[in-house]
């Protein structure tokens, strides 16, 4: 006989459930156009409504209670304070996730910076993570194939984000040529792969940070 498949009953099984779910949701919403996102506030917004309505779903107890909400504050980020895109908690067992999204188009241009802005909010997911969330993903989306593939020179070869490099953890990256992030420097901890999913022309990013 087969057993019933049921909705994990671990708080910390169940968060990752359900951001995983939400990604996959939004990603078909966003192929098949269901909503017009043309830059970061809507896919933010878009984002974080699938995932209070899945979020919802997943309270399977009484004293389940699931929150979203949008830049949230946290202090001592590398000493300062930083807003958070979206957080979502089961704060009735203790579990939290921090999520920080970027949407680069081709035409905006400005990749040197983009892929500079990548790297700070994941090292600031991490940073979140070591002090008051249990969890955290980065999630992109561009049109530009310049984030994707190797550089030959420049920026895209000390920020590398090309599909299938490896962050090497605890080395400290930074570009002081680069005009408006001269003095930007990071430190991931973790081993990142940057692996690229594509669909047509435009590719989506997943960093996953904690359990």
């Amino acid at each position: 006989m087969i057993p019933v498949e049921l909705i994990p009953h671990d708080h910390s099984d169940r968060l990752n459930q359900v951001v995983d779910q939400a990604w996959h949701i939004f990603q078909s919403h966003f192929i098949y156009k269901r909503h017009p996102i043309l830059k970061e506030a809507p896919f933010q917004h878009h984002f974080a409504n699938i995932l209070s309505a899945l979020g919802s779903l997943y309270c399977v107890e009484r004293s389940d209670i699931f929150f979203v909400d949008l830049e949230t504050r946290c202090e001592g980020v590398k000493g300062k304070s930083k807003y958070v895109d979206i957080t979502c908690s089961f704060p009735n067992a203790n579990v939290s996730c921090a999520i920080e999204l970027k949407f680069k188009t081709a035409q905006q241009g400005a990749q040197d910076h983009g892929r500079i802005d990548a790297y700070v909010d994941i090292e600031a997911v991490e940073l979140v993570c070591d002090s008051q969330f249990t969890l955290g993903r980065f999630f992109m989306i561009t049109d530009s194939s310049v984030y994707v593939n190797p550089s030959q020179r420049g920026v895209g070869t000390v920020f590398c984000m090309h599909d299938g490099f490896q962050v090497t953890p605890g080395q400290e990256i930074a570009c002081p040529q680069s005009k408006g992030r001269e003095t930007v420097v990071v430190q991931l901890k973790n081993a990142h792969v940057f692996e690229w999913q594509q669909h047509g022309g435009w590719y989506f990013l997943e960093i996953c940070v904690g359990d």
